[in-house]
C-alpha cells in the first residue's frame, strides 16, 4: 500500500505572511493541528496549533489588550514555522512513512510530488486507520495466537497456514510479535467462524496455541 492510496488530497495551507491570528482561526475552524506553509506553490515550512499558542502572549503579561492585539497582528507564521520539514512522496510505502513518523516522533507529513508541489497530507490518525484495515479489525474476526521458537517460524508457518486452509478459515491478517530473543507470537485473524476444530487440530499437530478469540469470548490455554 502506498501513501497515495490513503493520503488526504484536500490540504489546507497558508502563505508565510499569514498572521498568527488568522492561522489559528483557520486551524480551529477546520479542526486541524498542523498547517503547511506554501509560498509560490512550494512548501517552505509547517506550524502547529501548539506552536501558535506558545508564541502568543500569556495571560500573565502586563501588556494592555490593545497592545496584545497589535503584537499578535504583527506576528506571522513565518516567524514561528518549522523550516526543516520532513515530507514523503505519493509512491512511498505506507510502512516506511509509519516508521519515519514513529522514529522522528512527528504527528503528520506533507506529501510532495516529483515537482515538489504539495499534493497531500498524512497524519498519525490516517496511519491508525490503515493499521485497522491491514489487521482486519474493521470487520468481525476470530483471533488465534500461536507461540513459536524464532528458529522454527519459517519451517512451521506453512504447516499452520495449511491447517487453516483445511478448516476453511480465510485469513484476514497475520502478524508477528517477538516476545524475547527466542520466542515469538504469530497472531492470525480469520473471518469470523467456529475455530474450535482448528484449535484442537493445531494442538494435536504440535502447535502451541496461547489463546484464541471468537466473538467476544477469549480463551487462554
Amino acid at each position: 500500500m502506498r501513501v497515495k492510496d490513503f493520503m488526504r488530497t484536500k490540504v489546507i495551507s497558508v502563505p508565510s505572511n499569514t498572521s498568527l491570528y488568522d492561522a489559528r482561526k483557520i486551524m480551529v475552524e477546520n479542526k486541524i493541528k498542523r498547517l503547511p506553509i506554501v509560498d509560490n506553490g512550494k512548501l517552505v515550512g509547517i506550524t502547529s496549533l501548539n506552536k501558535i499558542r506558545e508564541a502568543s502572549p500569556s495571560g500573565a503579561t502586563t501588556l494592555s489588550v490593545h497592545e496584545l492585539h497589535y503584537l499578535i497582528s504583527k506576528m506571522t507564521v513565518k516567524d514561528i514555522m518549522h523550516k526543516d520539514v520532513i515530507t514523503c512522496h505519493p509512491d512511498d510505502p505506507v510502512e516506511e512513512v509509519a516508521m519515519i513518523m514513529h522514529t522522528r516522533q512527528i504527528g503528520g507529513m506533507p506529501v510532495l510530488d516529483d515537482n515538489g508541489e504539495l499534493v497531500g497530507y498524512v497524519s498519525s490518525n490516517d496511519l491508525f486507520k490503515i493499521v485497522v484495515i491491514m489487521l482486519g479489525l474493521d470487520r468481525p474476526v476470530s483471533r488465534i495466537t500461536v507461540e513459536f521458537l524464532k528458529s522454527e517460524v519459517c519451517s512451521k508457518l506453512d504447516g499452520l497456514v495449511a491447517l487453516l486452509d483445511k478448516h476453511n478459515l480465510c485469513i484476514r491478517s497475520l502478524a508477528r510479535f517477538d516476545q524475547n530473543d527466542t520466542i515469538t507470537h504469530i497472531v492470525v485473524r480469520v473471518e469470523a467462524a467456529e475455530i474450535n476444530g482448528f484449535v484442537d487440530d493445531a494442538i494435536k499437530n504440535g502447535y502451541k496455541i496461547i489463546s484464541y478469540l471468537t466473538g467476544k469470548k477469549e480463551v487462554k490455554i
